[in-house]
């Protein structure tokens, strides 16, 4: 087979390597092990909140449906 040829046939078969590019793998990945907190903090992993969430309080009060004990005689 002829030099051009063979490579007209090899880049006709080869194509699929240009339409597909696999994804690249996340940063830090391939580290193997826990990172520490303050390396978690600087990831973004870790969010550094100086105030508590506050407590949902109800609006109105909360209204029994049943009536209290009586202390029967």
């Amino acid at each position: 087979m002829p030099e051009a040829e063979r490579r007209k046939k090899l880049s006709s078969c080869s194509r699929h390597r240009f339409r597909y590019i696999p994804p690249s793998t996340p940063e830090n990945f391939w580290e193997v092990g826990f990172p520490s907190t303050q390396t978690c903090k600087e990831r973004g992993y870790i969010k550094d909140d100086d105030q508590a969430d506050p407590r949902m309080r109800r609006r109105r009060p909360y209204l029994a449906t049943f009536s209290p004990k009586t202390s029967q005689t």
